[in-house]
């Protein structure tokens, strides 16, 4: 019986030779399975930091577009007000030189009083003393300074809109901003695979909404260059800068006397008085021309003629004038909109005396970017996927850079990847969004929610190339 036990001895280790073997088969399949995993994981957080990386430079691109149209209406806003100065300038000018002609009773105290009652009011009268007997040469010299100061303007404004111009042209070339982002995207992938390897960057195309499926040049098939007829948007965001200047938009007022005229009986009888109107305004005219007037008239009544007509004449009497043109070419041109603040309407006389300046180095209103689709029921988005690809010999697996390499007996267990390769795709959007002007403030409601004035709290902003606030985030990859 002895001799039988030691005849069985060792039988387990046959049984524990092949469970090992199978233990060690499990392990190196197990290894190869985490390997893959840890690299598909990789890749995919490596997808998405390229896809937010795209992201937030195709919103840099559009903020940069915004923030170059805020700039060139603020030159058009620049221009508008130079052309006022100027023809303030002349405004101020001709009436130094005017007003005595016109007022020599402002040169003596005692009649400028009584001026004052039954030509105009007392604030006026006490202006016409001063300036007459102190002021005109000051006045004279301080308009020519204004005109002068504001032609010189034109030129440096003129230069940075090509500028400006210049750098919206180079942005938007074609392919130029789509291979230096590809560029960009390849450095981040590169980044997040330092030492571990090659990953490529192998596409980068529109999805949906505002860029087509398959557009590669999202940026430019995302927005649009406006010129010719279709700036009047550029046209209206500029009225609307330029007209929160009171000085630009209008510039009136009216000084009535107190009393009517003593020897005007019959003016006296219907309550006519004097009076000098100041009329001027500045306006944007046929989307090239900016256009200017000053005017100021003395308005004097009179009896009419015939004892026994009751009517009173009114007589206007020039007082100060100026006119200023921007415009690419000489000429006036159809202007029968124009108000520029009643001026031709309520003193025509003063209106053609004043001679038209034209500053002809003005280029008129730019073209402009915006978004290529301007409908206002639509929320503008754009969306872009990008694809990495990683080969199999660049992976930490058995048949990549693992030191744990598959043999002959362990072919069955490597890993197969289709074409050779791993893929990984991500989906960026780019969206327009204002944020909260008050930091965690439930009183605003949603962050793209704004309320009106009129206390109304569902009005929706659309996004546009004139406002900077185009954001990214990822989106879900679909089908």
């Amino acid at each position: 019986m002895v001799r039988g036990s030691q005849f069985q001895r060792g039988q387990a280790l046959i049984y524990g030779i092949f469970v090992l073997m199978g233990g060690l088969t499990a392990l190196f399949f197990l290894f190869n399975t985490g390997q893959l995993s840890s690299e598909k994981t990789k890749l995919v957080n490596t997808a998405d930091a390229v896809a937010y990386s795209a992201g937030v430079m195709q919103a840099r691109a559009l903020n940069f577009d915004a923030y170059s149209n805020r700039a060139l209406v603020a030159n058009e806003v620049l221009v508008a007000q130079m052309v006022s100065l100027s023809s303030w300038g002349q405004y101020v000018s001709t009436h130094a030189n005017n007003l005595i002609p016109r007022f020599a009773d402002c040169l003596n105290p005692a009649s400028a009083v009584l001026a004052s009652f039954i030509n105009y009011d007392p604030i006026y009268g006490a202006f016409c003393f001063l300036t007459t007997n102190y002021g005109v040469d000051i006045m004279d010299l301080a308009g020519q300074s204004a005109t002068t100061v504001a032609a010189a303007a034109i030129g440096p404004i003129e230069a940075s809109k090509t500028a400006i111009l210049s750098s919206q042209a180079l942005l938007h070339a074609p392919a130029y901003f789509q291979n230096a982002s590809m560029r960009v995207l390849q450095e981040v992938a590169d980044r997040n695979y330092a030492g571990d390897g090659a990953v490529t960057v192998a596409a980068f195309a529109g999805v949906a909404f505002g860029a087509n499926p398959g557009a590669t040049d999202v940026l430019n098939d995302f927005t649009k260059q406006y010129s010719g007829a279709a700036r009047v948007p550029f046209a209206e965001v500029t009225r609307l800068a330029a007209y929160s200047d009171d000085f630009v938009r209008e510039r009136n007022w009216t000084s009535e006397a107190v009393l009517p005229p003593p020897r005007e009986w019959k003016c006296v009888l219907r309550n006519k008085k004097n009076s000098v109107k100041r009329r001027g305004g500045t306006e944007l005219v046929n989307l090239d021309e900016w256009k200017s007037e000053d005017t100021e008239s003395f308005w004097q009544v009179t009896n009419a003629g015939g004892f026994f007509n009751t009517w009173c004449n009114t007589t206007e009497r020039p007082i100060g004038y100026g006119k200023q043109q921007a415009n690419p070419s000489e000429g006036d041109r159809e202007e029968s909109g124009a108000r520029l603040g009643d001026s031709p309407a309520t003193n025509p006389r003063a209106s053609h005396s004043a001679s038209s300046s034209e500053w002809t180095t003005y280029s008129g209103l730019p073209s402009f970017y915006d978004l290529s689709d301007l409908d206002p029921n639509k929320n503008p988005v754009m969306q872009f996927r990008v694809r990495l690809t990683r080969n199999a010999a660049s992976t930490r697996t058995s048949t990549g850079t693992s030191v744990i390499a598959s043999t002959s007996r362990l072919n069955n267990f490597q890993n197969n990847f289709a074409d050779g390769v791993m893929t990984a795709i991500a989906v960026g959007e780019v969206f327009f969004e204002r944020p909260l002007t008050v930091p965690n403030d439930p009183g605003q409601g949603n962050y793209n929610q704004y309320a009106e004035r009129n206390g109304s709290p569902d009005k929706r902003e659309i996004g546009s190339l004139f406002n900077p606030y185009w954001q990214v985030r990822l989106a879900p990859n679909g089908p």
